[in-house]
């Protein structure tokens, strides 16, 4: 019997130790969440993890003097689009997304070193679960679940949870949202820059043909981004038909830090693009401004090479295929003119006109058949060029637009609102011999005006002259020195734009300076686009420059002078 009072002591002394151990337990994940939170919230507190700065200051100024520099008249298009990957404010915004990338990666990898500590943690404590447990747990007291005060208190808990996840998300701190981010190099089988990377090298695009830079293909990060995103653009179609990309897209495994960037990458580059074709055209370079619209259609399209027989015909079976046979992009150019200009015809339908506005509208059209009947002098204020243009391809686009808004639910005329088709014009100018062939030394002096346009934009304090460096300046300059210039000089340039995808014809009337002196002259016309790889429209047109009558009586007036100083 004395030894009952002895196991009995015994057994309260097992259940004393249990109940520490269960306590210790307890007590030592606890501890381990505090610990690890604190440590998040120093990190979070710390200098180099507070919330970047996403915004970017920008110098456009800076940024169009640099493009325009590193241009030249002979510059190709992959010279002009390396000029604009390496701008200072590309490269501002590819070192600000690299910046932003490294946090978002910091971030991830300290969250996903925290799970795996909770996991470990949860092992060593299963663990110890198990040596601890046995058939008795029921004779331990647990809270009844069932309770109501248990439940309100786990309903406010679950509540403060949902708040808190809330703000964090709000603030851009939400752990959950950086652990969905797949990135590349972090994560298994994700496809990022540096596989688009390995793919231009495979493609032999590689460093980028013909770039060089003052350390070779030794670039720095931001512009390694840059001419990656360009050189991926130019190549999109061999990469967007790669099997592996095919297989990630459905599955998420593309990593947004590179491929969202790309999207405004591009947007950014067409604007810039722009501004390098009226850069061109006002330096009166034909060869840049050439070059340029091709840049513009290479990037749109993604192609290497925009005269390449292979992407041609590439670009005719593919719009063939889609659209028909007629769907291939042409405009047809019919009743071409150039002289003094017309008026523009009445917009008023026909059976909203009296009798006495459609006598009147004759009447002017017999005025403007006289007005074209009258030659064009050297002392008008301009002539007119004018054609009818044709979109062969109209129907075909409209009803596949409209099959596509079907297809997708949206409306015809929403759907429609985002067409834009873009054309580029192009006129040169020649002063012809009498017996038709193109003089090889005329100074192209038009409208009255200095032929020199560097001396014109010198005068002028042209915002963009005022940006050229001297050796800029003498690299135009040369450019229109020696023979055969009117090849290489712009008269204009003019864009147009289709905004209604199903207009199939319209006017076009672009107005040009005389010439100075009289003669017969020459005016060559180039049609370019600036959305599609399809053939130039050219065309020429001769016009007769009679001497204007305003000159004859300041020629009559120094010949009179002339006169009284000999007497």
């Amino acid at each position: 019997m004395a030894s009952l009072p002895i196991l009995g002591g015994i057994a309260l002394l097992i259940g004393l130790i249990i109940l520490a151990l269960k306590f210790a337990q307890k007590s030592s994940s606890t501890s381990t969440t505090t610990s690890s939170s604190s440590t998040l919230t120093k990190k979070a507190n710390s200098g180099t993890n507070k919330p970047l700065n996403r915004k970017v200051t920008l110098n456009p100024e800076a940024d169009a003097k640099y493009i325009l520099n590193t241009l030249t008249p002979k510059s190709t298009p992959l010279e002009i689009l390396y000029a604009i990957a390496t701008s200072p404010d590309n490269i501002t915004v590819a070192s600000k997304s690299l910046e932003l990338r490294a946090d978002v990666v910091q971030r991830k990898l300290a969250h996903l070193k925290e799970q795996a500590k909770k996991a470990e943690d949860a092992q060593a404590n299963a663990t110890l679960d198990e040596l601890l447990n046995d058939d008795d747990d029921d004779a331990w007291a647990s809270d009844d679940e069932d309770d109501e005060a248990a439940q309100l208190a786990k309903a406010a808990k679950e509540e403060k949870k949902k708040q808190a996840a809330a703000l964090a998300k709000a603030t851009g701190k939400d752990a959950q949202d950086v652990t969905k981010v797949m990135l590349e190099g972090v994560d298994d089988n994700v496809l990022g820059m540096q596989w688009v990377k390995k793919n231009l090298t495979a493609l032999g695009v590689w460093p980028p043909p013909k770039y060089t830079t003052k350390t070779n293909i030794n670039m720095d990060a931001p512009t390694e981004r840059n001419l990656i995103m360009t050189m991926g653009r130019l190549n999109a179609r061999a990469l967007n038909s790669h099997p592996e990309l095919l297989q990630a897209g459905p599955t998420g495994k593309i990593d947004p830090t590179y491929f969202q960037s790309t999207m405004e990458y591009r947007q950014r580059v067409g604007q810039q693009l722009d501004n390098v074709l009226r850069f061109a055209c006002t330096l009166r370079s034909f060869q840049l401004a050439c070059a340029v619209l091709d840049a513009i259609v290479m990037f749109k399209i993604g192609c290497m090479d925009a005269h390449s027989e292979v992407e041609l015909k590439w670009f005719q079976n593919f719009m063939e295929e889609k659209y028909g046979k007629e769907g291939t992009p042409k405009l047809i150019l019919e009743d071409t003119y150039l002289g003094v200009p017309t008026e523009e015809p009445s917009k008023d339908k026909e059976e909203n006109k009296t009798e006495a506005e459609k006598k009147e509208e004759e009447k002017n059209k017999l005025v403007q058949l006289i007005a074209q009947s009258r030659q064009v002098t050297t002392t008008d204020d301009k002539m007119s060029l004018e054609m009818q243009i044709t979109r062969q391809h109209a129907e075909a686009f409209t009803k596949e637009k409209l099959a596509l808004c079907q297809r997708q639910g949206i409306p015809p005329q929403i759907g429609m609102q985002a067409y834009r088709e873009s054309w580029f014009i192009i006129v040169r100018a020649y002063k012809l011999n009498e017996d038709g062939s193109r003089m090889s030394n005329w100074d192209g002096a038009m409208g009255g005006s200095n032929p020199n346009h560097f001396e014109v934009l010198k005068g002028n304090k042209h915002a963009i002259f005022d940006m050229l460096t001297e050796d800029t300046i003498a690299s135009f300059e040369k450019e229109f020195v020696g023979s055969d210039v009117s090849d290489r000089k712009v008269i204009v340039g003019w864009p147009f734009v289709i905004s209604n995808v199903a207009q199939k014809s319209g006017k076009v009337k672009i107005h040009l300076p005389p010439p100075d002196v009289p003669g017969k002259y020459e005016f060559s016309v180039t049609i370019k686009s600036q959305e599609f790889l399809c053939g130039v429209e050219e065309f020429k047109l001769v016009v007769d420059i009679a001497q204007g009558v305003k000159k004859k009586k300041d020629e009559k007036q120094e010949e009179d002078k002339e006169s009284k100083k000999d007497k």
